[in-house]
């Protein structure tokens, strides 16, 4: 097995920005029909929680990109592939 090279761990590290900022503007779309009076309560409420849940996913992204920038491959990734060379 080789070793992944700084290279190949920038690129997964912006993978994993680009993956934050569209759980973000996924954020943003949740919130806005959470606050549309024109929804149901019931889909205003789906919508907030899921908005949540994208602000969650978006702060797990950038933790994820940060260890990868400082050469740290965080234990929920998998990157064998990278490593072989695939």
């Amino acid at each position: 097995m080789s070793e992944i090279t700084d290279e190949q761990l920038a690129v997964e590290a912006d993978y994993f920005e680009r993956s934050a900022a569209r759980s973000e503007r996924a954020a943003v779309a949740g919130q806005r029909d959470a606050a549309d009076p024109s929804k149901t309560a019931y889909a205003r409420a789906c919508a907030a929680r899921a908005a949540e849940i994208a602000r969650e996913n978006a702060a797990e992204y950038r933790l994820i990109a940060a260890d990868l920038r400082v050469g740290e491959i965080p234990d929920c990734l998998d990157l064998s592939d990278l490593a072989d060379g695939s």
